[in-house]
């Protein structure tokens, strides 16, 4: 290559680094086709008709489960890395989802707690009201182990008004209330925006029901979707750092404040709801099982029979998944535990 045509090219190069670096965008990592070469275990956890709504484990040796259905002791399950127990050392009841870091666990309940484990002990915060009822909590999600955010309403039927208390470091304190909004029920942060997002329901009774999706910068609450459409099932996630939206039959990743076009479902029975290592190796909820995108095709690496329904939670680890399915037949949970060969 010749002087004159290298002195072209710097300059260009130059432009292009500048207006990535002031965009905030970062390539991206050439993913490789995520494996489908899984064994499967399935445990049956015989605890009648307790539906478990959500699962967070940092490795595979101590995984989380809870329910919020059944007494205080049978609401709350661990995985030591051979077997589900109950955890009841400290009674937890109406327990709703859980968060966790390197050092700290939280379940948030629906009778107004969220409870922290560390070092062996559980601890409570206060019972919170809002208007002198007990705050719901839904969901929760953090930077870090002194920036919590909990999603949840106020503890009557078709709750008009979203609540969001915020954890410091220090305490838990009510941080947004969202009139005429409806229940928080789902929290979640994206480090590639560094955004805390929302999912938000109202039931309207007479007109249609309305979800939104919102996003939060710690000051200002922005509208990305105002869904008002019969049994509408905007799901979102986060997953390496990006937030993916399920709306009718498409997925979405949401980047620079844009929804961009993913993936679409044609599928009969999508459940709406993703999970993720990143985006070529990727689950998408069915109705009737667990679905693979690999960055090329979709293939399922479960199917049920018609008495197993996919629940709501499941867990991504580097080379295990779990995920959480019903038996109609029996009241019984199933856990499904995938391992890469």
């Amino acid at each position: 290559m010749n002087l004159y045509k290298l002195l072209l090219i710097i300059p260009i190069l130059f432009i292009q680094f500048i207006s990535c670096s002031e965009s905030g965008v970062e390539p991206e990592p050439n993913y490789k086709p995520g494996s489908r070469d899984y064994t499967w275990q399935a445990d049956t956890i015989k605890a009648y008709y307790v539906y478990f709504n959500s699962i967070w484990g940092k490795t595979v040796n101590d995984v989380w489960m809870v329910s919020g259905v059944g007494s205080a002791l049978e609401n709350i399950y661990r995985y030591d890395g051979t077997k589900w127990y109950r955890e009841t050392r400290t009674p937890i009841g109406n327990t709703s989802s859980l968060w966790g870091t390197d050092n700290n666990l939280w379940i948030s309940t629906k009778d107004g707690r969220i409870w922290n484990y560390k070092n062996n002990t559980f601890t409570s915060s206060p019972q919170f009201k809002y208007e002198e009822k007990d705050v719901l909590f839904f969901s929760m999600a953090g930077k870090n182990d002194n920036e919590i955010y909990a999603g949840g309403g106020k503890g009557i039927p078709f709750n008009r008004d979203g609540l969001i208390y915020k954890y410091n470091g220090n305490s838990w304190q009510l941080n947004r209330a969202l009139k005429n909004y409806g229940n928080i029920f789902l929290a979640r942060y994206s480090t590639k925006n560094d955004r805390y997002y929302f999912l938000a329901y109202i039931d309207n009774k007479e007109i249609m029901d309305t979800t939104r999706l919102l996003e939060y910068d710690g000051k200002d609450i922005k509208t990305i979707i105002n869904d008002q459409t019969a049994g509408n099932n905007l799901a979102m996630n986060d997953i390496d750092g990006y937030l993916y939206v399920g709306k009718g039959k498409k997925i979405y990743r949401y980047i620079d404040g844009k929804l961009n076009d993913f993936l679409e479902i044609n599928l009969p029975n999508f459940g709406g709801q993703t999970w993720g290592r990143n985006k070529n190796d990727f689950f998408i909820r069915m109705q009737d099982g667990l679905l693979h995108y690999n960055g090329t095709d979709l293939q399922y690496l479960l199917k049920f029979t018609s008495n197993i329904t996919f629940g709501s939670s499941m867990l991504v680890l580097e080379k295990d998944i779990f995920l959480h399915a019903f038996d109609d037949k029996t009241g019984y949970n199933i856990i499904y535990h995938g391992k890469l060969k």
